[in-house]
């Protein structure tokens, strides 16, 4: 009790703060790694290293609503390893493989002309991953947290380039991977965009929740494991494809506040 009579609130040990930042930090490294392995070519391990990136994502924020200790640095730091494993990270991938070229599958972005194009498609992307993730946090402290995400996270763009990477790989599907720089400029924008898209999160529907645990479940087996790339793939297009569809529907209601500081 204070002087007041009130209940004092209680002290959160510094420990609890420890554990979710370390999760945070770890995730931070392996996006580093994800960009290390690109650079050496190691294209398929780097794409995986993301994939794991988005499972280890998850776990900070549940670790710190479990052991009650999110901070002002936990949501600055989540920010900067996001901008290093779902911007940076894939960024290097994508550029690395096109670039590189090393087995003549990609010579679209050969020369000089090309080149340059292609360092300023991935750059597009980098930059609205940065932009995104500074939206993000400017729209949470003003509104104290919403039930969506305004445009497309960066945990999903970044999980996207990852898994499709490891599909194309797989399957040899060059004349398709090529474009893949094109497609994360078109990221960048869904990503700096204003629609809204649900986020997962406990639902009224038992239903639903099951749908989301069992996805969730799952999702963690192929990432750790390395299998079912093509389940990923199906999971992610299905919650972006239906996710934009919804928020197109409801986009009026849910239209986010103005950021500037002058508005009309």
């Amino acid at each position: 009790m204070d002087d007041r009579g009130k209940e004092a609130p209680r002290h959160t040990p510094r420990w609890r703060y420890v554990v979710p930042n370390a999760i945070t930090c770890i995730g931070l490294l392996l996006g580093l790694t994800a960009t290390f392995r690109a650079m050496e070519g190691g294209y398929a391990e780097s794409a995986w290293l993301i994939v794991l990136c988005v499972l280890i994502d998850k776990l900070d924020g549940t670790a710190a609503r479990l052991l009650r200790a999110t901070s002002a640095i936990g949501v600055q730091l989540d920010s900067f390893s996001d901008f290093v494993t779902f911007g940076i990270a894939p960024g290097s991938l994508v550029f690395m493989a096109m670039w590189r070229n090393t087995e003549g599958h990609y010579p679209l972005w050969q020369g000089t002309l090309m080149g340059w194009i292609l360092r300023a498609l991935v750059a597009t992307y980098v930059l609205c991953a940065c932009i995104r993730l500074a939206k993000f946090n400017v729209l949470t402290e003003e509104s104290g947290g919403t039930k969506v995400f305004y445009g497309m996270p960066t945990t999903f763009a970044g999980g996207m380039v990852a898994v499709a990477f490891i599909l194309g790989l797989r399957y040899e599907r060059w004349e398709l991977m090529v474009w893949a720089p094109v497609a994360m400029a078109l990221l960048g924008a869904l990503m700096v965009s204003n629609l809204p898209i649900p986020k997962i999160a406990p639902r009224q529907s038992i239903a639903a929740n099951a749908f989301q645990l069992v996805n969730l479940a799952l999702g963690y087996v192929c990432g750790i494991f390395r299998i079912w790339p093509e389940y990923l793939f199906a999971v992610i297009l299905l919650y972006g494809v239906g996710g934009f569809a919804w928020g197109w529907i409801h986009r009026h209601e849910l239209a986010p506040k103005r950021l500037d500081p002058y508005p009309p």
